[in-house]
């Protein structure tokens, strides 16, 4: 076997069988990696407008209530009641959690801190 300037394995009979089922194999890589990459901006896409709508939905309600409020005190002391003896925790902006993932990369670790909120 001889290898020519292009990298490329050339059998003594000069077929580049070998050579062809890999490209296939790359180009079939490229392809999925091409799908893959395309189905990943979509989903992205929607998830962001899910959480607008999501976000729309709470301001919504937040000026419903507040009208409601207004209009029925008794509503609002209900709502306060509420409030206290909600079994959920409502996380403020200070109660984030922090994890940590490793990374390995040329042989080293490093440790990168990660805000959930």
């Amino acid at each position: 076997m001889a290898y020519n300037y292009n990298m490329n394995i050339i059998n003594r009979n000069g077929s580049n069988r070998l050579i062809g089922k890999y490209k296939e194999k790359l180009a079939l890589l490229k392809q999925t990696i091409r799908d893959y990459v395309h189905e990943n901006a979509a989903l992205v896409d929607e998830l962001e407008e899910v959480q607008m709508n999501i976000i729309i939905r709470k301001e919504e309600r937040k000026f419903l209530l507040k009208k409601l409020c207004e209009y029925e005190p008794q509503i609002a002391l209900e709502v306060q009641n509420a409030a206290k003896d909600s079994p959920l925790p409502r996380p403020s902006s200070s109660d984030t959690k922090k994890t940590k993932k490793k990374a390995f990369g040329n042989n080293r670790e490093k440790t990168i801190l990660v805000e959930i909120p």
